[in-house]
């Protein structure tokens, strides 16, 4: 009954068993790290590729497809998270 409730919460509403559900990360945290960008603009993104990898995997015309994302913004958020990964990528080189 507990993990219906959490599954609830977390917008997973419609399966028989929780238990077997997969649940992947959406980006929230990452995403509101790029400078000057509106929560709203955070929201559509997680909303139109529910995952955070689909996000990183888009392409500047797909992001540019998004609501409220025009080609620059498209190309920041492009930019924002290589420069991102590849951070993360040295300073578990330097560890």
């Amino acid at each position: 009954m507990k993990t219906q409730i959490i599954a609830k919460i977390l917008g997973y509403e419609s399966f028989d068993n929780y238990d077997e559900l997969a649940v992947y990360t959406r980006g929230y945290r990452i995403l509101n790290k790029i400078p000057r960008m509106p929560s709203n603009i955070v929201e559509n993104l997680v909303h139109s590729f529910k995952s955070f990898q689909h996000i990183l995997d888009a392409d500047i015309e797909d992001l540019d497809n998004v609501d409220g994302i025009g080609e620059i913004r498209a190309r920041t958020i492009k930019q924002s998270l290589k420069r991102m990964q590849e951070q993360f990528v040295f300073e578990n080189i330097m560890l």
